[in-house]
């Protein structure tokens, strides 16, 4: 390999360009990082020179990244990351101890969840799991930058355009939820929902388009997605909204009151729970092991 083609950086001078990004300057950076300035600023010149492009626009007021800068940021956050991941899959297969696993989940998870977790911990009670509530893992800070392993996902079961490799786990079946006494509450088919205020989750437009085409009627066009199901049942109890919700909410007495199932006739489609994988070649061992009491726990559920 030439000399010319060798990558001219290292993970020690990307941390560091990190640190200066997100903190908006050289002093704020060498504080967090515990450097001296002079030594933060060697370090980004060192960078600069090496890739031979400005990252930064240095003022008297801090740092702003360049369009360079912003390139690499991106790319920096998913090297770091995938460095941490490769560092942790190579100590669990020596048989080392810890390591971290990061994953994002929707609500329909829990049902499943608490098994998958039990089974987990029984088996390596030394990782240190995060959990962060999402409906869509494209709109969740830093799942483009590799920082989660995976997701559990409710999504409607439609073709996808993204590069994600999703592992059905279950279904869920879909219903319209309204407050009680709401004026139509006695709606027996959608046509007559067309024109109400919706709320629905992230996946709640395949499922609606799919619903109104049925009945070859266009879909609402007052809708409200929202991304918390705490907030989406808190809005369908005060307000005249109509609800796309999981069946399973009615079957616990706990979420479910002031709320009425409609009985409308047409048929809505299943939500499907998958876990949405970014990269399988690059999940730790710990990763698969969670998938895998994932897939048991939906198997003992079905």
């Amino acid at each position: 390999m030439a000399t010319d083609s060798l990558v001219k950086f290292n993970l020690r001078q990307l941390g560091v360009f990190r640190c200066v990004a997100e903190s908006g300057g050289i002093r704020a950076a060498a504080r967090r990082l515990g450097l001296t300035q002079p030594a933060v600023t060697h370090a980004m010149r060192e960078l600069e020179q090496g890739l031979g492009v400005d990252l930064f626009v240095r003022s008297a007021k801090g740092v702003r990244l360049t369009p360079p800068g912003e390139a690499l940021l991106l790319r920096t956050q998913r090297i770091l990351h995938e460095a941490q991941s490769a560092q942790a899959e190579l100590e669990q297969m020596g048989g080392g101890q810890g390591g971290r696993l990061r994953i994002a989940l929707s609500a329909a998870a829990s049902s499943v969840l608490p098994q998958a977790l039990v089974d987990f911990r029984a088996l390596r009670p030394d990782v240190v799991l995060e959990l962060r509530e999402m409906t869509w893992p494209t709109r969740l800070d830093g799942w483009k930058e590799g920082e989660y392993d995976f997701a559990v996902l409710a999504q409607a079961d439609v073709p996808h355009q993204d590069a994600l490799e999703r592992e059905p786990l279950f279904s869920i079946p879909a219903v319209l939820a309204v407050r009680t006494g709401h004026p139509l509450a006695g709606a027996r088919s959608v046509t007559a929902l067309a024109q109400a205020l919706w709320l629905a989750p992230g996946y709640g437009m395949d499922v609606l388009d799919r619903l109104f085409a049925q009945q070859h009627t266009p879909p609402p066009r007052d809708i409200i997605y929202c991304h918390s199901v705490s907030i989406a049942l808190s809005l369908l109890r005060a307000t005249d909204a109509v609800g796309v919700v999981s069946s399973r909410l009615f079957l616990d007495e706990g979420a479910s009151p002031g709320l009425v199932a409609l009985g409308i006739a047409e048929p809505l489609p299943a939500a499907q729970v998958c876990v949405v994988i970014r990269d399988r070649q690059a999940l730790t061992p710990a990763a698969r092991l969670f998938i895998d009491c994932l897939r048991q726990a939906a198997a003992k559920a079905s």
